[in-house]
């Protein structure tokens, strides 16, 4: 889950941040467990800051305790020699951290962990407005730990509220290329959606979902996957 709020920094040219707390129940099959989701967005003169926290609760036992960790952290800097040049004004650069952990039971009252490998990116982000509609496009070169050369990713993100803003159209989409996992094979693509619904009951308070879509994640030759969610969302 990754909910990016980045593009509001073009909205909004007071200093202002976001946070909200989701949790989610997640249906595919053979998950069948929560997911928190911990998000905040702060944008500032000179750019924004934004950052999400993931912790799946898929542990052996009962009730499940936490099985995996993922974050990511990025910051954002306006081209100050730009500013006052017509379209590029809120053209910026992009900076960003990813990381994370998983333990799971590789067999009965064996449990193993992973890393999800640290992956530093660095590339140029610009909101594209579309009447109401803003969908901020980030084109960035991308830096596994332990790959053998630089990667590209493609991000698309978007935030839209509808219908007197009781309705919230939310979500991002990425497209990179990674080392294969075969050895002597070269790239792969890796895709990966995850749009969200929420109707919101109060200013603070809403539930609806996900649907996670991917391709080829988290590595190898996969096949189109749909994982559908329900939860709830709290603004702070």
């Amino acid at each position: 889950m990754k909910t990016l709020l980045i593009f509001l920094g073009a909205l909004l040219p007071v200093c202002i941040s976001a946070q909200n707390l989701q949790l989610h129940y997640d249906l595919g099959e053979g998950r069948k467990y929560f997911t928190t989701t911990h998000e905040m967005f702060r944008p500032d003169t000179l750019g924004s800051t934004f950052w999400f926290i993931d912790f799946d609760f898929n542990f052996p036992g009962s009730p499940r305790s936490m099985s995996a960790a993922y974050w990511e952290i990025s910051r954002s800097f306006f081209i100050p020699g730009l500013k006052k040049i017509h379209p590029f004004e809120e053209l910026a650069v992009h900076f960003e951290y990813n990381d994370g952990f998983a333990a799971f039971e590789s067999a009965p009252d064996e449990m193993m962990a992973a890393s999800y490998n640290s992956v530093f990116l660095a590339g140029f982000e610009f909101p594209l407005h579309m009447g109401d509609f803003i969908l901020t496009a980030q084109l960035l070169g991308r830096m596994p730990r332990g790959m053998n050369s630089p990667d590209f990713q493609l991000t698309f993100v978007w935030f839209q509220y509808l219908f007197s803003d009781r309705v919230l159209l939310t979500g991002y989409m990425d497209l990179w290329s990674q080392d294969k996992v075969t050895p002597g094979e070269n790239k792969e693509l890796i895709y990966q959606t995850e749009p969200q619904l929420w109707f919101l009951l109060s200013p603070w308070f809403a539930i609806g979902g996900e649907l996670e879509i991917s391709k080829n994640f988290p590595a190898g030759q996969n096949e189109w996957q749909f994982m559908q969610t329900v939860g709830v969302r709290w603004e702070f």
